[in-house]
């Protein structure tokens, strides 16, 4: 026999002896290819045709029950379907592996959220709507009191499609700030940022598993102007205050039900009315930021700002059923910024007396992604 041809075959032997007895023996037969090595689904139904290519038998194994297979088996070069149900939560992913012979890869999958997302607590309902992430410009420097421009930019959030209303307000606490029967559908006021975010949201949050919280002043601000689909409007849905608020000319002094007006670019209704909204930030003149010899100095972007890490008063956004509109302005505008005390007592205009400030203001939750 062949000296080459023998040391060869010895070689052979000494590696496969070598090799672990739990290890796949790979042979130049084993391959595979896949048509894909990831999928981006829609929220809603949705499927996607794979190919895989191999000469031996080959499985898919899923581990979501949100994934469907047309097929788990097949042999050589075949083809199947993966599905997904239709998503009505937050966006989620998982993996399908393919395996032939010894060789084994991944599909990852990935489905958007749903744009809307349904919450119930004992038998109320409340809406969540996504805001797409983005860049823009907080502030305005038309007016003093809009915030000095700057630039912002926000990641993917959900924010409560209405202001809370007081069936919320009472399915979580049971019981309300006030005595307001048979107004289930109207927002809850008379809160208090200390209210709100020691006894409210902890509770929600524990009923529903979830992460609730209150905006940041940046992401109501881009809510309000209709996020990446914005068309500029000084109220949140329009240039026309009437058409989409509750204000002194339209309210009667009282606020409304929620939805009544119509909603902006986003889904979102009463943004600029009915009632004030709390933010979770502290409320500074220039958001906090450095000041440089006697200059303000706003940072070239922010991203996912939180506002200032201490103050006495809290943001309070939108406006609410007393507020008027003279001469086109108010505080109605998407940018006005007010702010309250968390406790929601106060003095007014220097009279040493103090006030409680926050009759009319409620608010709107958010879930970051």
């Amino acid at each position: 026999m062949n000296k080459k041809l023998i040391f060869c075959y010895i070689t052979c032997i000494m590696l496969i002896s070598c090799k672990k007895s739990d290890d796949p023996i790979i042979t130049p037969s084993d391959t595979m290819e896949l048509s894909v090595s990831s999928l981006d689904f829609t929220n809603n139904k949705d499927a996607s045709l794979i190919i895989v290519k191999t000469k031996k038998d080959w499985t898919a194994t899923k581990t979501a029950d949100w994934i469907s297979l047309s097929a788990s088996t097949g042999k050589g070069e075949t083809a199947f379907l993966i599905g997904a149900s239709d998503n009505l939560q937050f966006s989620r992913s998982t993996t399908v592996t393919i395996q032939s012979g010894g060789l084994s890869k991944e599909i990852t999958i990935k489905q958007k959220g749903s744009p809307v997302i349904t919450f119930t607590v004992n038998n109320i309902s409340f809406n969540m709507v996504l805001v797409a992430g983005g860049q823009y410009s907080m502030g305005d420097g038309s007016n003093f009191s809009f915030g000095l421009p700057h630039q912002v930019k926000l990641n993917d959030f959900y924010i409560s499609e209405t202001e809370l209303t007081n069936g919320v307000w009472q399915a979580v606490l049971k019981n309300l700030p006030y005595n307001e029967p048979n107004m289930s559908d109207f927002p809850v006021c008379k809160t208090t940022w200390d209210s709100i975010s020691t006894n409210f949201i902890p509770e929600l949050n524990k009923l529903t598993g979830k992460t609730f919280r209150l905006p940041t002043e940046a992401e109501w601000e881009f809510a309000a102007l209709g996020g990446t689909k914005t068309k500029g409007y000084k109220y949140a849905g329009s240039n026309t205050l009437d058409d989409v608020a509750w204000y002194y000319a339209n309210a009667g002094s009282v606020k409304h039900k929620v939805k009544e007006k119509l909603p902006n670019e986003l889904g979102l209704y009463d943004m600029s009315g009915n009632v004030n909204e709390w933010c979770n930030d502290w409320f500074d003149t220039y958001y906090g930021f450095p000041i440089i010899n006697n200059v303000i100095t706003p940072p070239d972007l922010q991203t996912n700002p939180t506002g200032p890490t201490t103050g006495t008063k809290k943001l309070v956004r939108g406006g609410n059923f007393e507020d008027d509109e003279l001469w086109g302005f108010s505080y109605c505008n998407v940018k006005f910024r007010l702010s309250i005390k968390p406790s929601g007592y106060d003095t007014y205009d220097g009279n040493p007396k103090v006030f409680f400030m926050s009759k009319n203001t409620g608010f709107r939750l958010v879930i970051a992604l």
